[in-house]
């Protein structure tokens, strides 16, 4: 497809802003051009733009896979006026007929942009809808997912490659903060495809790492407990090896003193939705 030379009156008029950040206009033109494309980009680069922008400019509908329906919701949220409206999510939260009308209208040509967890490539129906609409690009967040030489594989990530089969294989854009060399080339081989990559520092001015050592439980806790009575004004999230230690820190926390609920994927898409909600206003 035809793609403009200069890209920023799109950006401005839709998104506000005057040019773009390092690696944005690269990968923003690959998806436009239909190239398969591998963005290393970290977290704060504006991965999320590239493909937005790109999908509002795109004659067919852009499919986005997201592993989190928290990630999904926000992102939804967070969008422009101008975007938002054409912009959606389909995932278990939702009832089946409300589902089904967020198809229709990507169907009818109102939606532009389409979220959806890699889960939901299982169901034939869900695919076949989206062969009939005709998907041109798709979008596959948190990509390093579908490699299982990477950090966090997810089996459900590998649905993607036959979906794209049925598909009619669209343009893929694949999303990820890090990746090395070997995991890029996992990455290709896994969805079956080549990729360009388009790839900028990793060097976040804004963020420190600090590693503190605790000789068992008990000073872990205790260095948990003095760094979260340390934030003033602000949230904290502290990551768990699975559910269950989840559960439990969530509730020492809260024999502490600390407001604290726990949030995994082991919970009821209702309660999920009310945690979410209780964080995104302020409640915890």
């Amino acid at each position: 497809m035809p793609v403009a030379d200069d890209l920023r009156p799109a950006l401005r008029e839709l998104f506000g802003f005057d040019g773009f950040r390092p690696g944005q206009e690269a990968v923003v033109r690959a998806a436009l051009e239909g190239r398969d494309t591998l963005a290393l980009m970290p977290t704060g680069a504006g991965k999320s733009l590239t493909y937005q922008l790109a999908a509002m400019l795109r004659p067919s509908p852009t499919l986005v896979l997201s592993p989190l329906i928290a990630l999904m919701k926000d992102q939804v949220d967070k969008l422009p006026p101008q975007v938002a409206a054409t912009a959606t999510f389909v995932n278990s939260s939702l009832s089946p007929d409300e589902a089904s009308a967020r198809l229709a209208s990507v169907a009818a040509g109102d939606t532009r942009i389409l979220y959806a967890a890699p889960e939901r490539l299982r169901q034939e129906r869900f695919v076949e809808t989206l062969r009939a609409i005709g998907v041109g690009l798709v979008v596959i967040d948190e990509v390093h997912c579908v490699s299982m030489w990477g950090h966090d594989f997810r089996p459900d990530y590998l649905f993607i490659r036959k979906a794209l089969e049925v598909l009619g294989e669209p343009a893929v854009l694949g999303m990820t903060a890090t990746a090395t060399p070997a995991n890029a080339a996992a990455i290709a081989e896994a969805l079956g495809r080549p990729f360009d990559v388009v790839r900028t520092s990793v060097h976040r001015p804004n963020l420190r790492y600090d590693v503190e050592r605790a000789e068992n439980a008990e000073e872990r806790l205790r260095a948990l407990l003095h760094r979260l009575r340390e934030v003033d004004g602000g949230a904290a999230i502290v990551y768990a090896r699975s559910r269950r230690s989840c559960e439990e820190i969530a509730r020492t926390l809260v024999g502490h003193g600390i407001r604290a609920e726990h949030y995994h994927a082991g919970l009821e898409p209702s309660e999920r939705m009310q945690r979410l909600l209780r964080d995104l206003a302020g409640a915890r």
